[in-house]
């Protein structure tokens, strides 16, 4: 009899109470469990988060837990974000432990929140953990607009902890589509501003995949004046007269529609010139422009002065090739081990809802590996996970983390 045991329910119902305890109990019933030692939840951003985290926690009981309230979920029965859908995971095991922390503060100073909660994932691991998974509001205010900066946040982490570490992956939680901020979820708390996760340790593995789906549209352009998230000059020019000569629209255009577009993308590989290969780029969303200066403001902060970057296409072809090719990438992976969660944490501007794909690419990592193990997923504002030789705030891409019993 294997030593993990999970499960995933999934309820739509409009009451959120009721939708906590329905998702819970169908957890609980798909893990044959009587109790939970790792809880994951989320809300549709239509819910009562305290009502339906009571709900969960009606069910559960005491246990490690985390999650928060998003624009929309992903589980084996259901793909949606619609507003009213939840999902559940819990996992029983006697030999994976899980040790939760949370930090605050986020909006006051993210790299300063980083510090802290890497002295606290210092302090929970141990010679046999295998990784940390982590969610934290994305939004730091809605009007004016402004994100709290996964970039600068996981500055502060990787500054406390040796190197090298256990890989630290997550995702940032928003209600939806008008970016609103959203809390996360903390045993049975709902947190604003706040990061909260999980170290993971024992007789366990943790493997995960980045989804892409962008290719360049435009030779190498120099950041020659940003600050911040604000990028202002490309090449000693405007940055938006730059994107417009390459991309070919102008004034009277929907600026919001730049989001769906184009990202700006940094080549990360040895060879400038070489074979593209989307795996060695990090791209960044145009969360907004500014039409009076021409300057472009960026989801993360981590692109600097004089870096050499690129005006990458989001291709929705390359989005569902890249879902379904990890999944199958981790499936292999996994194959010598039991796996006993799968978790998506997918860009919110994924949905064919939102980008116009043909298909729900959170369908593929469905028909894939939910089919093979319990799956959680989440709509999220940015994606992290180990990139290029340190965890890395990532946008417009899908984080699949598959966790595994050794056997």
């Amino acid at each position: 009899m294997k030593s993990v045991r999970s499960g995933v329910g999934y309820s739509d119902n409009t009451s959120s109470a009721a939708a906590g305890r329905q998702a819970a109990e169908k957890a609980m019933m798909y893990a044959s469990a009587d109790r939970s030692d790792l809880t994951m939840a989320f809300c549709g951003g239509s819910h009562d988060p305290f009502a339906f985290l009571k709900g969960v926690g009606d069910v559960v009981g005491e246990t490690t837990l985390i999650g928060g309230m998003t624009v929309g979920v992903i589980t084996n029965e259901k793909v949606g974000y619609g507003g009213y859908e939840t999902g559940v995971a819990v996992v029983s095991a006697n030999n994976v432990r899980f040790d939760a922390v949370t930090v605050g503060n986020l909006s006051d100073d993210e790299e300063a929140a980083g510090m802290q909660f890497g002295k606290l994932l210092s302090e929970k691991s141990r010679p046999d953990s295998k990784g940390t998974i982590f969610f934290y509001d994305s939004i730091k205010q809605s009007d004016p607009f402004a994100i709290n900066l996964a970039s600068q946040l996981i500055k502060g982490v990787e500054s406390t902890l040796p190197s090298p570490h256990m890989p630290i992956m997550g995702g940032g939680v928003m209600k939806d589509y008008q970016w609103r901020e959203a809390p996360v979820f903390a045993g049975d708390q709902t947190l604003s501003q706040h990061a909260a996760g999980v170290v993971i340790s024992g007789e366990c593995s943790v493997h995960h995949a980045i989804s892409h789906g962008c290719e360049p549209a435009s030779d190498y352009h120099t950041i020659t004046s940003i600050e911040g998230p604000i990028v202002r000059e490309l090449d000693g020019r405007p940055a938006l007269n730059v994107i417009e000569d390459i991309i070919g629209v102008g004034a009277g255009k929907d600026w919001q529609q730049y989001s769906l577009l184009i990202t700006l993308g940094a080549n990360h590989g040895s060879d400038p010139y070489g074979d593209f290969n989307e795996n060695e780029y990090v791209n960044r969303l145009i969360a907004g422009v500014n039409p009076e200066d021409g300057s472009l403001i960026l989801f993360e902060s981590d692109f600097g002065l004089g870096e050499e970057i690129q005006i990458m296409r989001r291709s929705n072809e390359k989005m569902l090739e890249s879902a379904r090719s990890i999944s199958e990438k981790l499936l292999d992976e996994v194959k010598d081990s039991d796996p006993f969660l799968g978790i998506y944490i997918d860009c919110a501007g994924r949905t064919s809802g939102f980008c116009g794909a043909g298909g729900e690419e959170g369908a593929l990592v469905q028909e894939t590996v939910g089919a093979e193990m319990p799956l959680l997923g989440f709509y999220s504002g940015v994606e992290v996970a180990p990139f290029m030789g340190g965890s890395r705030a990532l946008d417009w891409t899908g984080v699949l983390i598959v966790l595994s019993e050794d056997r």
